[in-house]
């Protein structure tokens, strides 16, 4: 593949992402530009099912704006299992 290179090559969403959504927001500040192609992972069993890819149209420090709005929920949680939190 040739393209050109990114610090940040994957990051967390900060909140949950809605179906119907055309923005998110994500952790950090993404080196990412507009017209970048980005793959939003799915967050059930459906693991084959639910990841969307989508081009961002403007991005704004960590709300990225995409050209076309969400099919699927996607969630932001952390969670604390004894005493430890598991980000998902």
């Amino acid at each position: 593949m040739c393209g050109i290179p990114k610090t940040t090559t994957w990051t967390r969403l900060a909140v949950t992402a809605e179906a119907g959504d055309t923005t998110i927001t994500v952790q950090g500040e993404p080196d990412w530009n507009v017209g970048d192609h980005i793959v939003i992972a799915g967050t059930t069993w459906h693991f084959n099912y639910d990841h969307e890819e989508r081009y961002i149209e403007s991005i704004s420090g960590s709300t990225i704006t995409l050209t076309e709005a969400l099919v699927h929920k996607h969630i932001s949680e952390v969670p604390t299992y004894d005493g430890v939190e598991m980000p998902m």
